[in-house]
């Protein structure tokens, strides 16, 4: 099933570090506190560095308390089917197991390099195992701020569609060329 149970979406963000350098300040909190001052879209935000950390706050988030945060935003380094913590990585099949069948009426969005750069049945196994609404992300390398500009459009409209086919088309309709050119998929069973 496609359909979002509710217009509004709270997005819960999980976010690796993006450089060894403890100078360097690279976030894309600041792409979340955009849309809680223009579209008053909540969100949690929290960093991961480690593995435990990931497997830590994703339990969190299938507590019955966070369930209107129903989008699930990784903003991590990537890699085709996997995620990378501290350069390691954590594959799709190994976050299918850490969510379980916990993601009913919930979207699974990779803010990642080449996550989603993978035969199609591996996201739609992910999908069955997870139970989840849709997955979404990148199929390429991404420049930081040209994918949190259009990670914004996207959260955007998943506040305005139940129908997450419909978000796609939109998308597809409204900005094409970008969803071309970072290779952008959003897949749903």
């Amino acid at each position: 099933m496609k359909i979002a149970k509710e217009y509004q979406k709270e997005v819960f963000c999980l976010e690796g570090d993006w450089s060894r350098n403890l100078t360097k300040q690279t976030s894309i909190e600041a792409a979340l506190l955009f849309l809680k001052q223009n579209r008053n879209i909540n969100f949690i935000h929290r960093h991961c560095g480690t593995r435990e950390n990931l497997a830590y706050y994703l339990k969190q988030w299938q507590l019955k308390r966070y369930q209107r945060y129903s989008i699930l935003y990784l903003a991590f380094h990537g890699k085709p089917q996997q995620i990378l913590i501290d350069k390691k990585p954590v594959t799709l099949d190994e976050l299918a197991e850490m969510l379980g069948d916990s993601c009913k009426n919930r979207i699974i969005h990779f803010g990642s390099c080449q996550t989603l750069n993978t035969d199609i049945r591996h996201i739609k196994r992910f999908l069955r195992k997870t139970n989840a609404l849709c997955v979404c992300g990148f199929g390429k390398e991404i420049k930081f701020v040209e994918s949190s500009v259009f990670d914004i459009l996207l959260i955007d409209l998943f506040q305005e569609f139940l129908d997450v086919s419909r978000v796609a088309a939109n998308l597809e309709e409204s900005y094409g060329s970008l969803v071309k050119k970072l290779e952008f998929r959003l897949v749903h069973l």
